[in-house]
């Protein structure tokens, strides 16, 4: 087992060998190369996981199946983590060097093919400065091809699976019958987590196979949720592969580093910061990956193919860019929604201080007073093309919103595309708002009342994105993502100011219009019972749709016991406790109390009927 050793990673400054690293001149020592072994002197992959490799490879018979699926992705959008050049090498090569093997199924052979594959994945990948990055994808295809690639290919699939409608005709061309959209991702999901498990057999630390894993953790959010402890560990060990590979320190071009592995580095990095921020919002808990030990460098605002360029054609892309590194041409790539997403995470970090820290409430004005500034700040530093509202989308008028570097775009697709994004960014920002002010809530005692147009608004942006559920026929996943995420919490806020006027009677229609407020909780209530037991959130939509409609039955019931908890007067009950309600620390407060909350018991709800009583959905 000696090989692990060198094996370490990334050692900061304060490491064991900082003093001999950092006087290697004075010390007349010689480094010896990482990774130099050779993958012949490593002990034997063992024939039970050969097999299980075979396996797994068998699955790759249906190639041409799951380029009809990536080649619906890859019209309309860049990758998530691989660019999309290299992946078109990736799965190209493959079929054209074992597509025959893999179409007749020959145990033996499938054997071979997987020896094959653990022998390149147990070889360290060689990088160098000079490397261009189709050099770079072949390095890992073909005769070369590794199980992060094998991953790469199934996870990326079953994304696009779990994100089409469960109509869409695609899911026919798959040769098994009766196999719907929910068991086929399923199916993608197990392949690509022994691709996985075989990346760990192997010690595997390199850039594919950091990309490999956050592909992986997409899909297994998709899947089990956000919610699910197995997500929460797998965004752990992303974080932790980052941080070992160096990526939190910057990632400059340099002898050993290509320009465009420099730039993947970067998206990488901010992709995994940002969803740090997401998950502990959403569960409110820590973040794993702070600022004040990151170098926060943003990859330049380029697309897929714009990476792969070379020469006078990458030079001629790069002068086009602002100072700031925004593209000039008004293209909207992924990169560009996570440089925004990237700037509010920084800013998420501190308030999410805030609402989970232990500090002094003495100083928690000056720092919202900083947030305020800084959230002013990046929002003027956005080009001119970033300052459109979702609505504008939606508007036939906004031409300039159709532009896009790739010629095979249709206007419905870019549209789609964009749209989806800008929904999500939006939403997104809303709830740093939102968070912010349930901060000064929790710790200040501040009214709540303040909370309710940013509450409406976030509400507004998620019922904006599932009125268009059939024009988002590729990014169902997203839908249900911004209901669990931002719809929730702000649907529970509006629900109890609702249920504290009624219990007043003290209606404020300036700040909540009660019929208007009752409607989009209605139609948010609907828009939850779509999420299907197949789906990874569906277990929270399902308990929150529960909640609010209980809120809503005791709003409008004729008859309503107001204030009436078991055991309690209603006479001497505070009208503003807003706690016998819902929990208003944090969002995993609500969560938590959703989950928890014996909704079978009667009497437990305000008065509200016990499940028996309640109507069959």
């Amino acid at each position: 087992m000696s090989f692990r050793d060198s094996k370490t990673g990334f050692l900061g400054p304060t490491s064991y060998n900082a003093v001999f690293t950092e006087n290697l001149g004075s010390l007349n020592v010689i480094t010896e190369p990482h990774d130099s072994e050779d993958a012949q002197s490593l002990p034997p992959v063992p024939a039970e996981k050969i097999q299980q490799g075979a396996e797994v490879l068998s699955m790759l018979r249906d190639i041409p199946i799951y380029q009809r699926f990536t080649q619906r992705w890859y019209d309309i959008c860049d990758g998530i983590m691989v660019m999309q050049p290299a992946y078109r090498i990736w799965i190209d090569e493959m079929w054209s060097e074992f597509g025959r093997l893999l179409q007749d199924g020959n145990p033996e052979q499938l054997r071979s093919l997987s020896e094959l594959v653990w022998r390149n994945t147990r070889r360290p990948m060689k990088v160098h400065g000079k490397m261009s990055a189709e050099e770079w994808a072949r390095s890992a295809s073909g005769r070369n091809l590794r199980w992060e690639v094998v991953g790469v290919i199934l996870s990326l699939v079953g994304i696009i699976a779990v994100n089409l409608s469960c109509w869409d005709t695609i899911f026919d061309s798959i040769p098994e019958k009766f196999v719907d959209r929910e068991t086929f991702a399923e199916r993608m999901r197990k392949a690509s987590e022994f691709c996985l498990c075989f990346c760990y057999e192997a010690e595997v630390l390199n850039d594919i196979y950091v990309c490999f894993m956050y592909e992986e953790l997409i899909l297994l959010e998709c899947v089990k949720g956000e919610a699910h402890y197995v997500s929460w560990q797998r965004t752990g060990e992303v974080i932790d592969a980052i941080v070992a590979l160096g990526f939190h320190q910057g990632n400059p071009v340099d002898a050993e580093t290509p320009f465009f592995l420099a730039e993947l580095r970067k998206k990488i990095f901010i992709s995994a910061y940002g969803r740090d921020k997401q998950v502990a919002s959403f569960l409110g808990r820590p973040p794993r990956l702070s600022y004040r030990y990151c170098k926060m460098d943003m990859p330049l605002d380029l697309s897929d193919e714009q990476l792969f360029l070379e020469g006078p054609e990458l030079t001629a892309v790069l002068l086009s860019l602002d100072t700031w590194g925004w593209n000039t041409s008004g293209n909207l790539h992924r990169t560009t929604w996570q440089r925004v997403w990237f700037q509010h995470c920084r800013v998420r970090e501190d308030i999410l201080e805030i609402a989970l820290g232990s500090g002094d409430d003495d100083d928690i004005m000056p720092q919202v007073e900083q947030i305020r500034l800084r959230l002013e700040q990046i929002s003027n530093s956005f080009p001119d093309f970033m300052r459109l509202q979702p609505e504008d989308f939606f508007n036939e008028n906004k031409n300039m919103l159709m532009m896009s570097h790739k010629s095979n775009q249709t206007e419905q697709s870019m549209r789609q595309t964009n749209a989806i994004f800008m929904l999500c960014i939006y939403a997104g920002i809303a709830h740093t708002d939102f968070l912010l002010l349930r901060a000064l809530v929790n710790r200040k005692r501040r009214e709540t009342k303040d909370l309710m147009p940013i509450s409406r608004r976030l509400l507004q942006l998620v019922l904006l994105a599932q009125s268009k559920r059939d024009y988002f026929s590729y990014f169902q996943g997203d839908l249900t993502y911004l209901m669990a995420m931002h719809g929730l919490p702000a649907a529970g806020m509006l629900a109890i100011e609702l249920l504290k006027q009624e219990q007043s009677r003290l209606y404020t229609p300036d700040i909540l219009p009660r019929s208007e407020t009752i409607q989009d909780l209605s139609v948010f209530i609907s828009a939850l019972a779509t999420v299907g037991p197949g789906e990874g959130n569906f277990f929270i939509c399902n308990q929150g749709r529960r909640a609010l409609k209980r809120v809503l039955d005791q709003i409008l019931s004729p008859n309503p016991v107001v204030g009436a908890l078991p055991g309690s007067d209603s006479s001497t009950m505070p009208l503003d406790d807003m706690g016998l309600y819902f929990p208003t620390g944090n969002d995993v407060d609500f969560l938590s109390w959703l989950e928890n909350v014996e909704w079978d018991k009667p009497g437990v709800w305000l008065g509200a009927p016990s499940a028996s009583q309640e109507a069959p959905q």
